[in-house]
């Protein structure tokens, strides 16, 4: 892949993080924070997309020994299944972030931040899923895996750092409903995204 190509590549899966983001950067999220989740989903996209490469990879080669060259059903099996999964996480945070704005368990200035601890990690699992389907799909082609961990990491950080920080000016002007309407548009994301995944 050329370098334009593994640029588009990585923008490409770094559009539902930015989507994901700028909700979840409403919380009122500090800059360290934001500097930090950005380093955990660069680093799980790269992950990501290396694990779905080698395994994609080893598939392929045992598809080729057996002279069958029909793969494309795995490619799209793995799509769906990491779709509806990413999906369901979204959805339950989305569902978290309202039930507690509703239950008065947390305004803006002290809302639960979602980028800390184990909610960082399941959150950095569900937006860097498709890049483990990207990488299936990249398995059977010629790679230069370093440049593309290098250039997906830096795109992935780049897209967190502006989604989050976008996100963060919008919950100034929001408000106290910030993480209401955060929860909400991740809620519907989530439920079109599962959608997407179990319908097409």
């Amino acid at each position: 892949m050329s370098l334009l190509e593994v640029f588009v590549l990585s923008v490409a899966l770094g559009t539902d993080l930015v989507s994901v983001a700028i909700p979840i950067g409403m919380n009122g999220v500090s800059r360290r924070t934001i500097f930090n989740a950005a380093l955990v989903f660069a680093l799980f996209h790269i992950v990501m997309i290396l694990a779905g490469y080698y395994f994609g990879h080893c598939l392929g080669m045992m598809v080729e020994h057996v002279e069958t060259y029909h793969i494309n059903w795995p490619t799209a099996a793995v799509e769906d299944w990491t779709g509806a999964l990413g999906a369901l996480v979204l959805i339950a945070l989305g569902v978290h972030m309202i039930k507690e704005n509703f239950a008065g368990e947390s305004t803006y200035k002290n809302a639960t931040c979602p980028l800390e601890g184990l909610a960082l990690v399941w959150l950095a699992i569900s937006v860097s899923l498709d890049a483990l389907a990207a990488g299936f799909s990249l398995g059977i082609m010629d790679v230069n895996l370093l440049k593309l961990s290098v250039i997906l990491g830096l795109v992935i950080f780049g897209l967190a750092i502006i989604g989050l920080m976008l996100g963060r000016r919008l919950g100034h002007l929001i408000g106290a409903r910030a993480e209401l309407v955060g929860g909400g548009a991740l809620l519907l994301l989530g439920l079109h995204v599962f959608w997407m995944a179990i319908c097409f």
